[in-house]
This record gives C-alpha cells, sequence and structure tokens, in this order.
C-alpha cells in the first residue's frame, strides 16, 4: 500500500529549487513550476501522486540538456577528457 504525497510536501519541494539555477532543456524554470503549483496545486499533486502509484517517470521528465564545460588549465588540450559535463535536468522531474 503507497501513501500519497500531500500538497504541503510537493509544495515544500517545489520552493526548494533555487529560482536562479539554469533551466532544462524544455526551459521551464522553477518559478513557472511554482506559479502553477500555486495556481492548481490539487492538480499538480495529484499528478506527480498518479506517477508514483503507477511508478511511471514521463520519458520527457527524463531528458537532459548537456553542457561541456572546459576544466581550468586544459584550455588548449585536444583530449576529450577536458570536458567536464553538466547535465541540466527538467524541473519537473527533480520534484518527482
Amino acid at each position: 500500500m503507497t501513501t500519497e504525497t500531500s500538497q504541503d510536501e510537493v509544495r515544500q519541494i517545489i520552493e526548494g529549487f533555487n529560482p536562479r539555477k539554469a533551466p532544462g532543456p524544455h526551459g521551464i524554470t522553477s518559478d513557472i513550476v511554482r506559479l502553477v503549483f500555486k495556481s492548481i496545486p490539487k492538480s499538480v499533486t495529484s499528478i506527480y501522486n498518479e506517477c508514483l502509484k503507477g511508478g511511471h517517470f514521463p520519458k520527457e521528465w527524463k531528458i537532459a540538456k548537456i553542457i561541456p564545460i572546459i576544466r581550468p588549465g586544459k584550455e588548449d588540450s585536444l583530449d576529450p577528457s577536458k570536458y567536464r559535463l553538466i547535465s541540466l535536468l527538467n524541473i519537473e522531474g527533480k520534484v518527482l
């Protein structure tokens, strides 16, 4: 038997995200998710509970934007290891 996540728990998770962080590939920021939640908290909570109940993680929420960052001191190197990869995940998936 699974317990449902409360609106307050979802709100706390959403409000815990730093609004200055870069959005994922869809361009949806934590501020947008926060505004949507404030407008329709029951619906947003229901979506997350249905995902948890069915063990479903939407494919669209798994997509990440990969940003290669050159490591300091390796700017002139041809070695692929000079890059450090940053994954920008969708905020919806982070909430789940």
